[in-house]
This record gives C-alpha cells, sequence and structure tokens, in this order.
C-alpha cells in the first residue's frame, strides 16, 4: 500500500539522432515511513495515471498496456527498494541471491559521423572514456549507414570501415568495443545486406557486439543475421512488453537482449524476460540510457548472474546518473567494474535538493 508519493521530472534525455525522451522518478512512502525509489521513461501526467490505476487496483501492475507499462516500470522498481528496505536486504539478494560483487561497465560514446583524422573529437572522446577507466566503450554515430548521394557505396563503405578501424587502433586490444547504429530511428534504412557487410567488418575488429542493425520488426532478417554472424547480434531496447521479447527469444533472433527496466516493467518483468532468454540461450545487458536509478536496479538485477562475458551495465555521462545521489557509488575501479551497493533495497540516496 502507497501512503505518499512524489513525483520528480528531470530534463529529458537526449537518444541522439535529435530524439529525446521524458523522464521522471518516483519516492513511494508506505504506512511504515519506508520510502523507496523508482524511475521510468516517461511523463509527470503519464505517471500520475499510472499512480492512480495501480492504487485502484494493484494488479494492473504487471497486466497494462505498453502505454501504461512504462510508466509502471518506476512503481514497480519502488516498489521492490521499500521491500529490501523492509527485509534489510540488498534487492539483489531478493532476485535469487547474489554471485558477484562488483559488474563491468560500458560507456556509450554517442557523437557524429565523421572522418576520424588523428586528434579530432572522435579520438578526444575515445581517449576521455578510457582515461576515465572505462574498459569497455560503445560507440553510438549518428547517422552511421545513412548514405548520402555524395559518395558511393563503396566509397561508404570504406569510410565506415576506416572509422570502425580508428576506434580499434586508438583503444587497442585491451578495451572492449561495441557498435550501435539505432536501426530503431523511424528514419533507418540500411538494408539485411548493408548490415550483413558490417557485422563482417566488426568480426575482423574483435567488436564484441553489433546492435540494432535492422529495424525492428525485420525478425527474419535478425534471424538470418545471428545465424551467420560470429559475433553477437543485440537489440530490443525499444521494445516493451513482455511478450516480444519472448517473440525474440523464442526466434533466437538476437544473442543478446537490453530491455530497459525503466520501460518495460521494472524488475519484476527484466527477471521474467531474462528467464525467456536464458531458456533459448540468449543473454540479457540492460538498456541504461536512463538515470541512477535504473542503474543502481540494473547492477542489483546483474549481481545475480553467474556469466561473466555479458555481465556488465551500461552507464551514461549525464547528470541524471551523476548528479542525483548524496554519494555517487558508480566509482569505477582498475578493472572498469562498478561495485554494487550492499545497503539495503538499491543501496542508495537522493539528494535533498533533488526531491520537491
Amino acid at each position: 500500500m502507497i501512503q505518499n508519493a512524489k513525483i520528480i521530472p528531470l530534463p529529458p534525455v537526449d537518444w541522439g539522432d535529435g530524439i529525446e525522451k521524458d523522464v521522471v522518478l518516483l519516492e513511494l512512502t508506505n504506512p511504515e515511513g519506508i520510502t523507496g525509489l523508482g524511475s521510468a521513461y516517461t511523463g509527470v501526467n503519464q505517471l500520475q495515471a499510472a499512480l492512480q490505476l495501480y492504487q485502484q487496483n494493484p494488479a494492473i501492475l504487471h497486466h497494462a498496456d505498453a502505454e501504461m507499462t512504462i510508466p509502471m516500470s518506476a512503481i514497480d522498481i519502488a516498489l521492490w527498494d521499500i521491500r529490501g528496505k523492509q527485509e534489510n536486504q540488498p534487492i539483489s539478494e531478493l532476485l535469487g541471491g547474489r554471485k558477484r560483487d562488483r559488474v563491468r561497465a560500458y560507456a556509450t560514446m554517442n557523437l557524429l559521423m565523421t572522418s576520424a583524422l588523428t586528434g579530432d573529437t572522435f579520438e578526444i572522446k575515445l581517449r576521455n572514456l578510457m582515461d576515465q577507466g572505462f574498459k569497455a566503450i560503445k560507440l553510438s554515430i549518428d547517422n552511421f549507414g545513412h548514405r548520402e548521394s555524395s559518395k558511393s557505396d563503396s566509397e561508404w563503405d570504406l569510410c565506415e570501415a576506416r572509422l570502425l578501424e580508428s576506434a580499434r587502433t586508438i583503444v587497442g586490444d585491451n578495451i572492449e568495443l561495441m557498435l550501435d547504429v539505432y536501426g530503431s530511428n523511424p528514419d533507418w534504412t540500411p538494408d539485411f545486406d548493408w548490415a550483413a557487410k558490417t557485422t563482417k567488418v566488426l568480426e575482423g575488429l574483435d567488436y564484441l557486439w553489433f546492435e540494432e542493425p535492422l529495424t525492428p520488426g525485420a525478425f527474419d532478417d535478425y534471424v538470418r543475421l545471428t545465424q551467420r554472424s560470429n559475433i553477437a547480434i543485440a537489440g530490443g531496447e525499444d521494445l516493451v512488453l513482455a511478450k516480444d521479447f519472448e517473440k525474440l527469444s523464442k526466434l533466437k533472433a538476437v544473442n543478446i537482449l537490453q530491455p530497459d527496466c525503466t520501460r518495460v516493467g521494472g524488475l519484476t518483468t527484466m527477471l521474467s524476460i531474462r528467464l525467456a532468454a536464458t531458456q533459448n540461450n540468449i543473454n540479457l545487458i540492460p538498456h541504461g540510457w536512463n538515470t541512477a536509478v535504473g542503474l543502481a536496479a540494473d547492477l542489483q538485477l546483474q549481481a545475480t548472474m553467474a556469466d561473466d562475458k555479458f555481465c556488465m551495465v551500461e552507464v551514461m555521462p549525464h547528470s541524471s546518473i551523476t548528479d542525483l545521489l548524496k554519494h555517487n557509488p558508480f566509482a569505477l575501479d582498475s578493472e572498469g567494474k562498478i561495485a554494487i551497493p550492499t545497503g539495503a533495497g538499491l543501496g542508495i540516496t537522493l539528494k535533498d535538493k533533488i526531491r520537491p
């Protein structure tokens, strides 16, 4: 039961390609005065509507449509935080038991398409992330794959390949690299042949995965690409309902599912998605382009993973991660890993000035 609810709007988050999404925090208080934090990719009005529905019928929490599932995510995460505090346990212990104390973090580097000249912004940003201690970096390059008529296809092939090769040269062989081309962009045009060709380039450069190389609905092409690829194919960040992730899992359309706990219905749904993925030998790495609360939830979830290769969390270098908490629990160690908070619940505390 909820005694009180505070909704805290945050600045919209930039998803690249000119796309911004609303994001809010939620602080729930139960009748015993225990508070819990949640987060969702939604607006204030949508979260208010979700709270009203939940108060009327708590069973709706994990049976809403896609539109309402997103704000319900904040409620679910906050309820897990409250439960952890009630039982004086980190959420990871309640999710099946902690199997690790640290999780590897990867940073997403978002920038415009470039020629990757020595000393340009591309190199500066990569080296800055390495200086911060990241051992895994995902390239998210606006307009990568979007080919203008100023170059022929063969010229674009060479340009894109040189950029990917330049990144590998800059970081060396001891840093994991991934590529995200955001195929869920409504303006995405590259086809299967382009995706297959780019996959071969990435394989030769030892990239860890290729993310969203196709449009979300291209299930058959995803299956074909995943079957022939020697690196992992990842996707799913824009999906919301658990049944859609289960479909991808059953089809074995990807090697890595990327649900966002602040969109899919919270940690409860993340567990359900991971179960379906595991049954089909698919990995789950949370999409983490959200908030400090979302990152804390991801860490608690990943703490329950036994496998090490794909046990990772995404860290966004944004104020919604860095400026919300009283103490920063997300510092990287010498191996580029984050120690999982050991306090009850999520193990985090908001700064007083963040609350309304």
